[in-house]
């Protein structure tokens, strides 16, 4: 007997919409998300460039991610490099998370 799965559409959380869409969604999220998400998007925008293999850039996203999300120590820490790579093979090798990080890419590159 196949087992079927379902694709299901993707639908950014209230989180990541400021970051795909460019807009402020205010009230929703608490300050301290707001204090992280701006902290991820100035990252990004520092740090991406339309050079950048899409593999280097995912790299840099998880990156900013986690340092927004954990602080820059654990980035700096012996080990975070491995768990970087891990985790961006795994958004690399996953058609819908690539998906989004090429959206992410696109919205924060420049030249």
């Amino acid at each position: 007997m196949a087992t079927q799965l379902r694709k299901q559409e993707w639908t950014p959380t209230r989180e990541f919409l400021p970051v795909i869409l460019g807009k402020e969604i205010g009230d929703e999220l608490e300050e301290r998300d707001l204090a992280k998400l701006e902290l991820f998007e100035k990252g990004l925008a520092n740090e991406l460039k339309k050079d950048d293999t899409i593999a280097d850039a995912i790299a840099k996203i998880v990156k900013m991610a986690v340092a927004a999300e954990f602080g820059p120590s654990l980035v700096a820490s012996k080990g975070a490099k491995a768990m970087i790579d891990t985790i961006a093979r795994g958004i690399m090798h996953d058609a819908e998370l690539r998906k989004q990080a090429l959206v992410i890419i696109d919205r924060f590159a420049h030249a």
